[in-house]
């Protein structure tokens, strides 16, 4: 079941995005997309400015091992590593894993809602999504997530998820799921009142 949004309280987006109308990021993401993501500018800087954001949030130290979920091309991965920590890249798109293997990254192709069986044994110090998380349909795949991620991290790791959230109720649904699944959760909303500068990040840690 999708998220409920009806009759809610709190701020809606009232925009519609590629994420509500289409299936999943491969519809959208097609290679000419690809290379226009990749070689955009200003893309490039948005991206960069919210990593930057991320690694503040973090808090970890330099070296540290980081799965970056839905990486993309490898635009905040290249903020991760030029900050001295050792990247792992994960997206579903395999011409989006090309463009980070070009960068040197290590790279896996697959789910973020399939991380307990893409890294069995595998453990990370720690957890990053930039704007992917959005992508996620249902809570049965939030869920999903959340518990993927805490079995991929280390006791007492965190992990930083920015994403766009339809509604503050779908927000505050997200949260919830992964306070469900054993993690400490704090909201954090840079900007908060201006709706086009909004950027939301599940700031959380396993216990």
């Amino acid at each position: 079941m999708r998220f409920k949004i009806k009759k809610q309280k709190g701020w809606k987006v009232k925009n519609s995005r590629p994420e509500e109308y289409l299936l999943s990021p491969k519809s959208y993401y097609t290679k000419d997309e690809v290379e226009k993501y990749s070689r955009s500018t200003g893309m490039r800087k948005a991206q960069q400015k919210i990593a930057l954001r991320v690694l503040e949030l973090l808090d970890i130290p330099e070296s540290s091992n980081i799965l970056d979920l839905g990486a993309g091309p490898g635009l905040t991965a290249e903020v991760y590593r030029d900050a001295g920590y050792i990247i792992t890249c994960l997206d579903t798109i395999p011409e989006m894993l090309e463009k980070a293997k070009e960068k040197g990254f290590e790279y896996v192709e697959g789910d973020m809602t399939n991380l307990k069986q893409i890294f069995p044994k595998r453990k990370f110090d720690a957890v990053v999504s930039v704007s992917a998380v959005q992508w996620l349909k249902t809570p049965e795949e939030i869920k999903s997530l959340a518990e993927g991620i805490n079995h991929v991290l280390k006791k007492g790791s965190p992990a930083v998820i920015q994403f766009y959230p339809r509604s503050e109720r779908e927000l505050n649904a997200t949260a919830g799921i992964f306070k469900k699944v054993g993690f400490s959760v704090e909201v954090i909303t840079d900007n908060p009142a201006n709706p086009k500068k909004r950027t939301i990040f599940l700031v959380l840690k396993k216990s």
